[in-house]
């Protein structure tokens, strides 16, 4: 629709030019009054053509339902509709479905949802409820709000999509495992609103972003790297996690990658693996900033560690920690964020050591 405003201001515009040249360069009016009497020909006949248009793009999209999709779980689900009454039982489901547009149809999310500030606006003014935490969805409170689509997430909440389709949900879960995991989130959410090429936009960003970084570190050497979401014990993303995959993509080498999912990491482990950069990630900080570093400084062996010597130990909180662990359109704010810490050098960008929910000055790009 975005696309026929424009065309019809394009000839609105094309119009009263006209007409101004025709007044301009004969001042009779019945030249001008000519003029203006094309302009409603021309405009009526648009309007016509855009009303032909609207109607036929009316009927494509109440033929697109019912649609038939796969889910994160490999289950085949019908949705029989157009989504209007949206729940979103993850933060990053609600961040994708703000990002494709449909605030409006949001009803519910869960306790951690928090952005964007229209999020936060909505929930204020009771038009977006709360139906419990990530691992305590209420499926009654859900059932409550009449949603046409519940979106769940795969690993963490699967158990609960017995309760829900007992109560007459359509279900669909997702999962991101990989970073096209990540994009085919977005196609499938896209797909199911009939949000499309915002979806595609969405995809087209990270991708632009991925190989902007992708190809500025490319001749750089991997910058070996311990990732953590918990500092005690460490706990690390190891291979088959979206975040190993985007330490690699933004020129790092994660110590813990060579096993497989969320791992935990011993002091040994990481003074023998010497990595030169150490960044913890948690939007809740147990201690303050100056309190984790020298929380990891006072760990026995750590004091020969590269990270600790070269001050490259970086703590993300708030914002900055959502924009990687969250597993939607904030990544792409997380690609850049791992490529400037680990390649400073490549990028003339100097990261500070703590980066929260300011983080955003520093990515200009």
């Amino acid at each position: 629709m975005k696309g026929l405003k424009a065309i019809a201001t394009i000839a609105i515009i094309i119009s009263l030019i006209s007409v101004s040249y025709a007044i301009s360069n004969n001042s009779s009016i019945l030249a001008m009054e000519s003029q203006l009497q094309l302009m409603n020909t021309s405009l009526s006949s648009l309007r016509s053509e855009l009303r032909s248009l609207q109607t036929e793009l009316n009927t494509i999209r109440s033929s697109y339902y019912p649609l038939m999709v796969e889910d994160a779980l490999g289950r085949i689900v019908t949705i029989k509709s157009e989504p209007a009454r949206i729940v979103s039982g993850a933060p990053s489901i609600t961040e994708t479905l703000f990002a494709l547009g449909l605030s409006g149809k949001l009803v519910g999310a869960d306790s951690y949802s928090d952005y964007p500030k229209e999020f936060l606006q909505l929930k204020e003014q009771g038009k977006i409820a709360i139906v419990g935490g990530v691992t305590t969805l209420d499926p009654e409170k859900v059932a409550a709000l009449r949603p046409d689509l519940v979106v769940i997430d795969a690993s963490l909440q699967s158990k609960f999509i017995p309760a829900l389709e007992d109560l007459g949900l359509t279900v669909i879960a997702l999962e991101a495992k990989s970073v096209e995991d990540i994009k085919s989130n977005f196609q499938l959410l896209a797909k199911i609103t009939y949000k499309l090429s915002e979806g595609a936009q969405m995809i087209e960003r990270l991708n632009a972003a991925i190989q902007n970084i992708s190809s500025r570190v490319s001749s750089s050497s991997p910058t070996r790297t311990l990732f953590l979401v918990w500092h005690n014990p460490m706990y690390s993303a190891g291979n088959g996690t979206y975040l190993n995959e985007l330490i690699s993509l933004s020129g790092g080498m994660n110590i813990a990658g060579d096993r497989t999912g969320w791992v935990v990491v011993n002091p040994e482990q990481v003074v023998t693996a010497n990595p030169s950069v150490l960044i913890l990630s948690s939007m809740y900080l147990p201690l303050d900033p100056e309190q984790m570093f020298a929380y990891f400084r006072s760990l026995p062996g750590f004091e020969n560690v590269d990270a600790i010597k070269n001050n490259r130990v970086y703590i993300l909180t708030e914002d900055a920690a959502n924009a990687l662990e969250r597993a939607g359109p904030r990544v792409v704010d997380g690609v850049y964020i791992l490529g400037y810490i680990f390649h400073p050098e490549v990028f003339n960008v100097q990261l500070p050591n703590v980066l929260a929910g300011n983080y955003t000055i520093y990515l200009a790009r």
